[in-house]
């Protein structure tokens, strides 16, 4: 690991464990600060991995700072969710998973049959039916975008399966639980651990991606 790509590595943990307290404490001002710099950081990791270590058969750099820029305006919109800008940062993170779909697509693909499609679809299907149509059914007036954006969710999981990479369907997954926990502390119960374990599962699924990428 070279000085470069250590640094940000250090820097893009402190700071997310500095976003992670900001939410447990309800200090708003640190989250309001820190929550985009861990995107920005994550941003940084990506180009290092891309420039100092890029491995054979990884994506363009584009499709990835694509999704980190979205899910960055998302994050933003949804610092203060109200029901419009909650429509806002569905739709960026709607087009960043786009944009990571584009990316995983750009991957060399394990020879053989894809394994990890055997975890993927048990997976979606169990969190679906436990979580997923609860989500969509409170949704009321958002039952269209949320909808469509769980269907986009689901092709994340699955394209990323279908690539035989354990660690990439690892941080999609995680993902996947990052956003049901959040919709479903939204629009159908809302528990006092939710925020929390909502922003620690998004900050790790999207290390675990870009990692996955470029290791």
């Amino acid at each position: 690991m070279t000085t470069h790509l250590w640094v940000i590595s250090v820097a893009l943990g402190v700071t997310a464990l500095i976003n992670w307290g900001s939410v447990l404490r309800g200090d708003h001002v640190v989250e309001r600060i820190t929550k985009p710099l861990v995107v920005l950081l994550l941003m940084g990791l990506a180009w290092s991995l891309y420039w100092e270590g890029r491995a054979p058969g990884s994506p363009p750099l584009l499709p990835v700072i694509v999704a980190l820029a979205f899910c960055l305006l998302g994050d933003i919109a949804l610092l203060h969710a109200t029901e419009t800008r909650f429509l806002v940062g569905l739709g960026a993170f709607l087009v960043g998973h786009l944009a990571y779909v584009w990316a995983i697509l750009e991957t060399v693909r394990a020879d053989g049959f894809p394994w990890p499609i055997l975890v993927a679809v048990p997976f979606l299907a169990v969190l679906h039916a436990k979580a997923g149509r609860d989500i969509v059914r409170h949704s009321g007036t958002q039952r269209g975008p949320v909808f469509v954006y769980q269907l986009v969710l689901f092709v994340l999981v699955l394209v990323a399966a279908g690539t035989g990479d354990w660690l990439l369907l690892l941080g999609c997954m995680v993902f996947v639980v990052s956003d049901t926990v959040l919709g479903h502390d939204r629009f159908v119960h809302e528990r006092r651990w939710a925020p929390l374990t909502v922003i620690v599962t998004y900050h790790v699924a999207q290390t675990l991606i870009v990692v996955a990428l470029y290791r």
